[in-house]
Protein backbone atom coordinates (compact mmCIF):
# COMPACT_ATOMS: atom_id res chain seq x y z
CA UNK A 1 0.00 0.00 0.00
CA UNK A 2 2.79 2.53 0.77
CA UNK A 3 4.55 1.53 -2.18
CA UNK A 4 1.59 2.48 -4.42
CA UNK A 5 0.51 5.99 -2.32
CA UNK A 6 4.54 7.12 -3.25
CA UNK A 7 4.59 5.73 -6.70
CA UNK A 8 1.55 7.52 -7.14
CA UNK A 9 2.81 10.49 -5.30
CA UNK A 10 5.89 10.34 -7.57
CA UNK A 11 3.97 10.27 -10.89
CA UNK A 12 1.29 13.06 -9.92
CA UNK A 13 4.65 15.55 -8.93
CA UNK A 14 6.97 14.38 -12.30
CA UNK A 15 3.65 15.02 -14.49
CA UNK A 16 2.63 18.49 -13.19
CA UNK A 17 5.95 20.14 -12.20
CA UNK A 18 7.49 21.21 -15.60
CA UNK A 19 3.47 22.83 -16.43
CA UNK A 20 4.35 24.93 -12.73
CA UNK A 21 7.70 25.80 -13.38
CA UNK A 22 6.36 26.91 -16.62
CA UNK A 23 3.08 28.94 -16.12
CA UNK A 24 3.23 29.27 -12.46
CA UNK A 25 0.27 29.76 -10.62
CA UNK A 26 -1.69 30.44 -13.61
CA UNK A 27 -1.27 26.87 -14.57
CA UNK A 28 -2.88 25.92 -11.22
CA UNK A 29 -5.99 28.72 -11.39
CA UNK A 30 -6.21 27.24 -14.81
CA UNK A 31 -6.48 23.79 -14.54
CA UNK A 32 -8.16 23.72 -11.45
CA UNK A 33 -11.04 25.89 -13.30
CA UNK A 34 -11.45 23.77 -16.45
CA UNK A 35 -11.38 20.97 -14.12
CA UNK A 36 -13.93 21.54 -12.13
CA UNK A 37 -15.72 23.26 -14.84
CA UNK A 38 -16.64 19.84 -16.48
CA UNK A 39 -13.51 18.82 -18.14
CA UNK A 40 -12.45 15.21 -17.16
CA UNK A 41 -9.19 14.94 -17.80
CA UNK A 42 -7.77 17.88 -17.14
CA UNK A 43 -5.03 16.45 -14.05
CA UNK A 44 -6.01 18.96 -11.28
CA UNK A 45 -5.21 16.34 -8.81
CA UNK A 46 -1.62 16.61 -10.03
CA UNK A 47 -1.53 20.19 -9.98
CA UNK A 48 -2.44 20.56 -6.62
CA UNK A 49 -0.34 17.93 -5.23
CA UNK A 50 2.41 19.34 -7.23
CA UNK A 51 1.50 22.88 -6.06
CA UNK A 52 1.65 21.55 -2.16
CA UNK A 53 5.10 19.90 -2.59
CA UNK A 54 6.92 22.72 -4.68
CA UNK A 55 5.40 25.19 -1.76
CA UNK A 56 7.23 22.87 0.58
CA UNK A 57 10.12 23.44 -1.33
CA UNK A 58 9.91 27.39 -1.18
CA UNK A 59 9.10 27.26 -5.09
CA UNK A 60 5.68 29.31 -4.39
CA UNK A 61 4.09 30.39 -1.50
CA UNK A 62 1.70 28.09 0.24
CA UNK A 63 -0.46 31.07 1.45
CA UNK A 64 -1.59 31.72 -2.36
CA UNK A 65 -1.60 27.93 -3.67
CA UNK A 66 -4.44 27.15 -0.65
CA UNK A 67 -6.70 29.98 -1.36
CA UNK A 68 -5.69 30.53 -5.53
CA UNK A 69 -6.72 26.59 -5.34
CA UNK A 70 -9.87 27.20 -3.55
CA UNK A 71 -11.00 29.61 -5.96
CA UNK A 72 -10.66 28.41 -9.19
CA UNK A 73 -12.14 24.81 -7.98
CA UNK A 74 -15.28 26.62 -6.61
CA UNK A 75 -15.32 29.33 -9.79
CA UNK A 76 -15.03 26.76 -11.71
CA UNK A 77 -17.96 24.24 -10.05
CA UNK A 78 -20.30 27.56 -10.29
CA UNK A 79 -19.87 27.98 -13.27
CA UNK A 80 -20.66 24.38 -14.46
CA UNK A 81 -23.58 24.69 -12.09
CA UNK A 82 -24.75 27.48 -14.21
CA UNK A 83 -24.50 25.43 -17.59
CA UNK A 84 -26.50 23.03 -16.08
CA UNK A 85 -28.86 24.92 -14.55
CA UNK A 86 -29.60 26.93 -18.35
CA UNK A 87 -29.09 23.79 -20.74
CA UNK A 88 -28.93 20.20 -18.61
CA UNK A 89 -32.30 18.94 -17.80
CA UNK A 90 -33.70 19.71 -20.94
CA UNK A 91 -31.10 19.14 -23.02
CA UNK A 92 -30.94 15.53 -21.37
CA UNK A 93 -34.09 15.18 -21.68
CA UNK A 94 -34.33 15.28 -25.67
CA UNK A 95 -30.59 14.51 -26.23
CA UNK A 96 -30.21 12.12 -24.08
CA UNK A 97 -30.93 9.05 -25.48
CA UNK A 98 -28.36 9.65 -28.15
CA UNK A 99 -26.21 8.92 -25.51
CA UNK A 100 -28.22 6.05 -23.29
CA UNK A 101 -29.81 8.28 -20.58
CA UNK A 102 -33.25 7.77 -20.44
CA UNK A 103 -36.08 10.38 -19.00
CA UNK A 104 -36.24 7.65 -16.14
CA UNK A 105 -32.51 8.35 -15.29
CA UNK A 106 -33.18 11.63 -15.33
CA UNK A 107 -36.08 11.48 -12.63
CA UNK A 108 -34.23 9.13 -10.53
CA UNK A 109 -30.76 12.08 -10.73
CA UNK A 110 -33.32 14.83 -9.87
CA UNK A 111 -35.13 13.03 -7.29
CA UNK A 112 -31.48 11.75 -5.69
CA UNK A 113 -30.05 15.06 -5.55
CA UNK A 114 -33.19 16.92 -3.90
CA UNK A 115 -32.61 13.96 -0.92
CA UNK A 116 -28.95 14.12 -0.43
CA UNK A 117 -27.61 16.54 -3.02
CA UNK A 118 -25.19 18.47 -0.22
CA UNK A 119 -23.39 15.89 1.50
CA UNK A 120 -22.67 14.54 -2.26
CA UNK A 121 -21.64 17.98 -3.47
CA UNK A 122 -18.62 18.02 -0.79
CA UNK A 123 -18.11 14.63 -0.77
CA UNK A 124 -18.32 14.96 -4.29
CA UNK A 125 -14.87 16.56 -4.88
CA UNK A 126 -12.72 13.58 -3.97
CA UNK A 127 -14.61 11.07 -6.36
CA UNK A 128 -13.49 11.60 -9.60
CA UNK A 129 -15.59 11.92 -12.14
CA UNK A 130 -18.18 13.31 -9.84
CA UNK A 131 -15.99 16.57 -8.85
CA UNK A 132 -15.99 17.18 -12.30
CA UNK A 133 -19.43 16.44 -13.08
CA UNK A 134 -21.24 17.81 -10.13
CA UNK A 135 -22.16 21.21 -11.12
CA UNK A 136 -23.74 19.98 -14.07
CA UNK A 137 -25.81 17.50 -12.27
CA UNK A 138 -25.98 19.49 -9.64
CA UNK A 139 -27.32 22.17 -12.18
CA UNK A 140 -29.41 20.20 -13.91
CA UNK A 141 -31.04 18.37 -11.34
CA UNK A 142 -32.49 21.87 -10.10
CA UNK A 143 -30.46 21.68 -7.03
CA UNK A 144 -30.93 25.00 -5.18
CA UNK A 145 -27.55 26.96 -5.92
CA UNK A 146 -27.32 28.64 -2.39
CA UNK A 147 -27.58 25.38 -1.12
CA UNK A 148 -25.02 23.70 -3.63
CA UNK A 149 -22.63 27.39 -3.67
CA UNK A 150 -22.63 26.57 0.43
CA UNK A 151 -21.58 23.06 0.23
CA UNK A 152 -19.72 23.02 -3.12
CA UNK A 153 -17.36 25.60 -1.55
CA UNK A 154 -16.72 23.95 1.98
CA UNK A 155 -15.87 20.34 -0.79
CA UNK A 156 -13.76 23.02 -2.77
CA UNK A 157 -11.87 24.04 0.78
CA UNK A 158 -11.86 20.65 1.82
CA UNK A 159 -10.28 19.06 -1.05
CA UNK A 160 -7.89 21.56 -2.04
CA UNK A 161 -6.64 21.73 1.73
CA UNK A 162 -6.22 17.90 1.72
CA UNK A 163 -4.34 17.56 -1.39
CA UNK A 164 -1.95 20.75 -1.30
CA UNK A 165 -1.62 20.94 2.52
CA UNK A 166 -1.09 17.25 2.18
CA UNK A 167 1.78 17.49 0.16
CA UNK A 168 3.12 20.41 1.71
CA UNK A 169 3.76 18.40 4.98
CA UNK A 170 5.01 15.27 3.42
CA UNK A 171 7.45 17.41 1.31
CA UNK A 172 8.84 19.40 4.06
CA UNK A 173 9.38 15.95 5.90
CA UNK A 174 11.45 14.94 2.85
CA UNK A 175 15.43 16.05 2.53
CA UNK A 176 16.40 19.05 -0.31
Amino acid sequence: MMHWFISTFTYLITTATPMLHTYGLWALVGILFIENLGIVFAPGEAVIVTAGFLAAKGVFPIWLVIPLGILAAVLGGYVAYALGARYGHKGLLRYGHHVWIKPSMVDRVHHFFHRFGAPVVAIGRFIVPLRQLQGYIAGSAEMGFPVFAIWSAVGGILWVCAWSGGAYMLAAQIPA
